[in-house]
């Protein structure tokens, strides 16, 4: 009987541990449910998958709104913490972006967005159906844009990139340094050419400029000897003045206008000798302020337009317009996975507000809204683009990257009398 008693214990006890365990490892296993991976719970929160996103720009270097943009775009991905953004932006200078952009699309590796010039430079992409038709893509807002959208608007047609700001480009002057040596700011091509003669006679260097790195000096100076009318020439008209134009970038290195070593410095260089007040004058871009005022300079300079003396032109034409623009990828809207964040993230960075808080960081002429509380150098400088009689893009917006390269590298050539500047055209020209 006692043996029976102690069996039917056992038996109890081996149900109980049985039901313990079973009870343990349905708990167990509740858990492992329950405990879900954050990411994973705030994805089935918002019922949105996980997206990563590249971007390239030229808003880096030494470009001021690099670091506003990064910020927002790290606000963006707080607000969206189901985006990823890789922020791929290269600078613009001597022509990085370009290889970037072109390296990237040729082997199908083109990022989501880009901030790209809508230019000669973009056609191969547009030609190829890489990016998108933003007039006909869905859910893309176009609006609000004053007149520098429909300066987007492709050959064919259709708007591919929608801007960001305008952009102006003139002669940049050291107020201080004029007034210190008592030299006239030129209104007029002799005054420009006595600044020149003046500034040659101390130690200062009238103009910072690169005869190799000779973008915005090739084109003043073609603008100089032409106008406008003449300026806006192409390549293929082999125009004369283009190429007096370019014999006067001579004749005023002889002169000393230029550093001397001006056939080895880069762009950045002839920046640093402006920025450090050893130079009195650099051709440059609106985008050039953000550099003069963390350089602690701005209110000291101001900008001014190329003096023009050539018939028919007239001093106020300038080169500006709005060549850079947000494309969408064709590979990436068409991807179902992407479309929505994509979209999303392009409309929020053409929105007012965002654009507003980028292009402030440079103080150019945005293509959305007003900036307001300008400083007076700033608004100086819009003031150049609403008080000129004509505008038109850089040269080499207008011609093939290769001729305009050939150009402007062949500037030390003439400089040292080895080439003419009808050669050097004729030369360029045989590229396109």
């Amino acid at each position: 009987m006692k043996s029976k008693k102690i069996g039917l214990m056992l038996f109890l006890m081996l149900v109980s541990l049985f039901l313990l365990a079973a009870c343990s490892s349905k708990n167990s296993s509740n858990e492992q449910t329950e405990k879900k991976p954050p990411a994973t719970e705030a994805n089935e929160e918002n019922g949105k998958e996980n997206v990563e996103l590249r971007v390239v720009t030229t808003m880096a270097g030494t470009d001021p709104a690099g670091e506003v943009f990064q910020k927002v775009l790290d606000d963006y991905m707080e607000k969206n913490q189901h985006i990823k953004i890789i922020n791929d932006s290269q600078s613009a200078d001597a022509g990085t972006i370009r290889t970037k952009i072109n390296t990237d699309y040729s082997s199908n590796n083109e990022p989501e967005l880009m901030f790209f010039f809508n230019t000669i430079d973009a056609d191969g992409i547009i030609n190829a159906g890489k990016v998108v038709n933003l007039e006909k893509a869905e859910g893309v807002d176009l609006s609000g844009y004053n007149s520098m959208l429909e300066q987007q608007r492709n050959k064919d047609g259709n708007i591919y990139a929608a801007p960001q700001s305008g952009f102006y480009e003139g002669l940049f002057v050291n107020k201080k340094l004029f007034e210190e040596h008592s030299i006239k700011i030129p209104t007029t091509w002799e005054e420009y050419e006595l600044a020149i003669e003046q500034f040659a006679k101390t130690d200062i260097i009238p103009v910072a400029a690169s005869t190799v790195d000779s973008y915005y000096v090739v084109e003043h100076y073609a603008l100089a000897a032409g106008g406008i009318d003449h300026y806006q020439a192409k390549l293929s008209d082999q125009d004369s003045t283009w190429a007096e134009g370019l014999d006067n970038i001579a004749k005023h290195a002889k002169m000393g206008a230029f550093p001397a070593d001006a056939a080895t410095l880069d762009l950045a260089m002839v920046q640093d000798l402006f920025k450090q007040e050893q130079a009195a004058m650099i051709f440059e871009g609106s985008w050039f302020w953000g550099q003069l005022v963390e350089a602690g300079m701005a209110e000291n300079v101001t900008v001014i337009p190329m003096p023009v003396y050539g018939s028919g032109g007239q001093t106020g034409e300038i080169v500006g317009g709005s060549t850079q623009g947000w494309f969408i990828s064709t590979k990436s809207y068409e991807d179902e996975s992407k479309r929505e964040a994509v979209v999303d993230l392009f409309n929020y960075l053409t929105s007012e507000e965002i654009l507003l808080e980028i292009v402030a960081a440079t103080g150019q002429p945005p293509a959305k809204g007003q900036l307001t509380d300008l400083p007076e150098y700033i608004a100086a400088g819009h003031k150049l683009v609403a008080d000129a009689p004509a505008v038109d893009l850089p040269i080499n917006d207008r011609i093939l990257p290769e001729a305009f390269t050939y150009i402007r590298e062949s500037v030390p050539s003439i400089v040292n009398g080895t080439k003419t500047g009808e050669q050097i055209l004729k030369e360029a020209a045989a590229l396109e």
